[in-house]
């Protein structure tokens, strides 16, 4: 009551002022923490699975793991709830309720983040899921940046309540946003995420993602000159230098740098021996399935894919970090160990999936809910990748949540 009262006063005294912070400032500071909460939703909304895995971090940091049967359900709702908040601060409906979303919020994932750079439980916040990684640190000070936005929502939300729209209106927004927000969750929770993360995507060639690159490095040889005693540069083509007689070598210099591997390691074990250069480097098709977690009802489906790859020459390889059931091998499915959490990264999917080489590249990953059924008339493994739709119907998805994001700055906008 007494900050009301403060604030009408001052109101009555510098009119022009308080309009400004009530107008303009209160705008700036709802489009900058809807553009946060979306991009945040978003980004955690493609990949529920990892989100899932990052809950699941942080319940056993604080100790807290018997909430860990929510994680699933967390992965879920979080992001949609997050979309949800951007989208009513983006549209400026229910004023008074963002303002308090958004501060009550941005309280909460700024002491989070501050305990997070302090405590360092895990290495990374998840804040943007694996679209956009960033320190705990750097979390920190981005929730500072964004803070006093959701404070000043927070103190003029009395006053903004009048420019709310009319109750049909708000009806109706809220039975389009409530949809659009669950809907990137739901759809990538049932599929792989629209947008691959993870260095095991679609055209990378595991075995020269897993080699040191050279990114334009150039070396060059110093040596004296005995006679002059000069310096003198060669490179390390030329054949000069090798007159030890007259040169003296002094030192090297290298300019560029090598890039680290993009992909570590993919175990591919069979009792203690490694075959993953084996698999790796075959040339021709080969259809590594990835098993987070076996469930029965996928085994015919492995198994027509297994054998339609069979018939083209290929050889189907099953990768888990569990025990496999025989039924696999006798119909001709290799199972190999593997970890969990390479598996985890190569495909997102709570039971995994399968990942389609031809020469060792990826050319193909499905989810184990949506593997394909080809059959013998059908054209070779490739012919049917390449008229795959999936990441026709992926980028379509991506373009719709857009085109909805603008729709609904347009219409605030127009207002």
């Amino acid at each position: 009551m007494k900050l009301r009262d403060t604030f009408n006063r001052l109101r009555e005294r510098h009119p022009r002022a308080t309009h400004y912070v009530s107008g303009t400032l209160v705008a700036v500071a709802r489009y900058h923490l809807a553009a946060l909460f979306i991009l945040s939703g978003a980004t955690k909304a493609i990949d529920p699975f990892g989100l899932s895995i990052k809950l699941g971090e942080y319940f056993s940091a604080m100790g807290l793991e018997f909430l860990q049967v929510f994680d699933q359900a967390g992965a879920i709702l979080l992001p949609s709830v997050e979309l949800l908040a951007g989208f009513m601060l983006l549209s400026g409906v229910s004023r008074r309720l963002s303002a308090w979303v958004a501060f009550c919020g941005m309280t909460f994932f700024t002491l989070l983040s501050l305990w997070l750079a302090v405590a360092n439980p895990v290495s990374d916040c998840g804040c943007f899921g694996e679209v956009i990684r960033l320190t705990n640190w750097e979390t920190f000070f981005k929730n500072l940046v964004f803070y006093p936005f959701a404070v000043l929502l927070f103190l003029t939300r009395n006053s903004q309540r009048r420019l709310n729209p009319s109750p049909r209106r708000t009806v109706l927004t809220y039975a389009a946003l409530v949809p659009v927000s669950l809907g990137l969750s739901l759809y990538s929770a049932a599929n792989l995420p629209p947008i691959d993360p993870t260095p095991f995507r679609i055209g990378v060639n595991i075995r020269h993602a897993m080699t040191v690159h050279e990114n334009d490095v150039q070396t060059t040889l110093v040596y004296r000159d005995r006679q002059s005693g000069r310096l003198h540069d060669f490179s390390i083509e030329d054949t000069t230098w090798y007159d030890t007689a007259r040169w003296e070598y002094v030192d090297t210099r290298t300019v560029g740098q090598s890039t680290a591997p993009e992909i570590k390691t993919v175990p591919m074990f069979d009792g203690t021996i490694d075959r993953s250069d084996e698999i790796l480097e075959r040339k021709g098709y080969t259809l590594l399935f990835v098993v987070n977690r076996y469930e029965a009802r996928y085994e015919s489906s492995m198994l027509s894919l297994a054998e339609y790859i069979h018939r083209y020459g290929g050889r189907a390889v099953a990768l888990s970090a569990v025990a496999l059931p025989e039924t696999l091998v006798e119909n001709g499915i290799e199972t190999l160990g593997s970890d969990h959490t390479v598996l985890r990264t190569m495909i997102q999917h709570r039971a995994g999936g399968a990942i389609l080489l031809h020469d060792g590249t990826i050319m193909a990953k499905w989810p184990m809910n949506r593997l394909p059924h080809w059959e013998e008339a059908d054209h070779d493994p490739l012919s049917n990748v390449l008229t795959d739709n999936r990441v026709v119907h992926e980028r379509l998805l991506l373009v719709l949540f857009g085109l909805s994001i603008a729709l609904i700055a347009v219409a605030t906008i127009r207002r």
